[in-house]
């Protein structure tokens, strides 16, 4: 029998991937690219955290229920520890919940363009991905949707809201329109949801089908990548079954346990990123050759009338780094800058401004 080939032992659908790229962090730019939180821990809480951390048993296992840091989550969150599922970050989150409820043959559908990972985790395991393009400024088209929901019976539908990389939000009344119509899951993705001031999550009571998706990232905690899930406890339950055990290290756990019970950290820099927010946008929609789209997130989309890839070189050749999109359908000439400092807004901002004339 012939040997085969190394790569013919992949799966066709991993081939036929482009893997997720970030970009490696330099400490020479303004890193306004990736949508993190532009504000470093205070030094009491670095203190704090220290201790905290000093006491971890790195020879030892981390706690595989994860009951400390399950109960200052559900204590915040107002849900029953059992109803959630923490994950290393919302990505495995997500290749989790395909994972135990999607086989072949399976539709996964979500308005587009979003997040790259919902297409990449359910093309990996052979699933079909259905993107329904939103319509114009990137506003949902909930007809198309819904038609398209009952012609290909999704097993699970993605709402990011507020989306990335589009910034624009769902209603509740839509969502509950679509939940109405669905077949299978509808997971709402809030990881940007504390930067539009809303969530599903008290809808959770009457719709079991509903599954809240959310993370540490976007508030500050980035580095200790944690994701979590929030769902009927009967369908959490099957998705333990499916965890890897031990998928949250005890650094993270410990460091995210005490970080949370400083929740007046958190909102102090979300509020100060929406005030940032407001006035870049105010900046950009005065800049000719920008349209600029409205935002929720942490984050504004914005389109150049100049080629995108030369704005976004001739801003990267002043030490800021923006994400460049012109290579996502639909976002030609679009890049996407996230909510820094004051400081670091304003460098975008003049950046931007020399990058179009």
């Amino acid at each position: 029998m012939k040997t085969p080939r190394l790569l013919d032992l992949v799966k066709p659908e991993v081939l036929s991937l482009t893997a997720y790229r970030a970009e490696e962090p330099r400490p020479d730019l303004i890193k306004l690219d990736a949508n993190e939180s532009p504000f470093p821990l205070p030094e009491e809480l670095r203190r704090e955290l220290r201790h905290a951390l000093d006491q971890v048993a790195v020879h030892r296992y981390p706690d595989p229920k994860e009951d400390r840091l399950r109960s200052v989550l559900a204590a915040q969150l107002q849900v029953a520890p059992g109803a959630l599922v923490l994950g290393n970050g919302s990505d495995e989150l997500i290749q989790l919940l395909l994972l135990a409820t999607s086989g072949p043959g399976t539709t996964i559908l979500a308005p587009v363009p979003t997040f790259s990972m919902y297409e990449l985790i359910a093309r990996a395991q052979g699933l079909r991905f259905e993107g329904v393009p939103l319509g114009s400024r990137f506003k949902l088209d909930l007809p198309r949707l819904i038609e398209t929901i009952e012609r290909r019976d999704p097993k699970v539908i993605f709402l990011a809201t507020p989306n990335n990389p589009t910034g624009g939000v769902l209603s509740e009344a839509e969502i509950c329109k679509i939940l109405a119509v669905a077949p299978g899951l509808v997971v709402v993705d809030e990881a940007y949801g504390p930067y539009a001031g809303r969530t599903m999550l008290p809808h959770l009571v009457d719709q079991e089908r509903l599954v809240i998706l959310s993370s540490l990232s976007k508030i500050g905690l980035a580095g200790l990548r944690i994701g979590y899930l929030v769902a009927h406890p009967a369908l959490t339950a099957e998705l333990e079954k499916v965890r890897l055990p031990f998928n949250l290290n005890a650094f993270s756990q410990a460091a995210a346990a005490v970080l949370l019970n400083h929740q007046e950290w958190i909102d102090a820099g979300v509020r100060e990123v929406v005030r940032e927010r407001a006035r870049v946008m105010n900046h950009l929609v005065a800049l000719p050759g920008v349209e600029a789209f409205p935002s929720a997130a942490n984050f504004i989309l914005f389109r150049t009338t100049p080629p995108g890839n030369d704005v976004f070189e001739a801003v990267l050749g002043q030490g800021v780094l923006v994400r460049n999109l012109g290579s996502v359908p639909g976002l030609q000439n679009c890049l996407r800058v996230t909510v820094g400092t004051k400081a670091e807004n304003d460098r975008f901002l003049d950046a931007l401004t020399k990058a179009l004339r």
